[in-house]
């Protein structure tokens, strides 16, 4: 489903590319964008980006193993607190290889990645709660809100047609999901848009273009990075908006 503010980033891809929709297709485009939010998820280590999972408390004792977040790229933090309201924090990361050698002794608080899933010691206990802290990948750039009876009142929009798009029928009255917030979308267009012209032109040929756009959307990962690094430093609040410089 197209939505308009992505609808806005396909166009303002091809303009800046100065190629119709002949020459970058829509379907080239979307994969322009995604390889431009991969780059960013990849490199980026910010506020935005960051995400907390509490998992359901455990009801049997002896598990070694939980389930990784879909939308993880690496993680901050992994712990556990248990019924006394002890925490412990999982801070020895071991290779894989290393975890499951069986001439290996893990310490109180080793884990590793195995797959999907994240293995650590010790095993749990009846009513600890974990908890794993994660940089993420965000909602697709062109996801909405679904719609239905419970949130029809919180936003979603009324149209007037059942011929629009991704309309859903309740009561006589059709909706569609309002766009749901993407930071780097909403807030750091910019970067989206020099990674997928970097694509862009590279499938055009033009590399000194492809380089260009390659460098400036680098610089604008570097900023937000530093800017961090500097706010941890001096104690900075997170609640400010993390944007690339105009002068980029």
């Amino acid at each position: 489903m197209s939505t308009p503010k992505y609808d806005a980033l396909v166009t303002k891809v091809r303009d800046w590319a100065n190629r119709d929709s002949t020459i970058l297709s829509d379907s080239l485009v979307a994969d322009f964008i995604d390889y431009s939010a991969d780059l960013c998820y990849r490199e980026l280590r910010i506020p935005p980006l960051e995400n907390t999972h509490v998992y359901s408390t455990v009801t049997t004792a002896g598990d070694t193993t939980l389930q990784i977040p879909p939308d993880m790229t690496e993680i901050i933090m992994f712990s556990v607190k248990d019924t006394s309201g002890k925490y412990l924090v999982f801070d020895n990361k071991m290779d894989i290889r290393s975890y499951t050698d069986k001439y290996t002794t893990k310490q109180h608080g080793s884990f590793t990645r195995k797959g999907n899933n994240l293995e650590f010691y010790p095993a749990s206990a009846v009513g600890d709660v974990y908890e794993l802290h994660y940089y993420r990948r965000l909602f697709d750039m062109d996801a909405t809100y679904v719609v239905n009876q419970a949130n029809i009142d919180a936003g979603n929009t009324a149209v007037s047609s059942s011929g629009v798009a991704g309309a859903v029928e309740i009561s006589g009255v059709y909706y569609i999901g309002n766009e749901v917030y993407n930071w780097l979308r909403d807030d750091n267009e910019r970067m989206l848009l020099w990674g997928a012209l970097h694509h862009a032109h590279e499938y055009l040929g033009s590399d000194d273009q492809s380089m260009k756009y390659l460098q400036k959307q680098m610089a604008g990962i570097d900023e937000l990075n530093k800017e961090e690094k500097r706010r941890r430093v001096l104690g900075a609040s997170n609640a400010a908006t993390y944007q690339v410089s105009e002068l980029l």
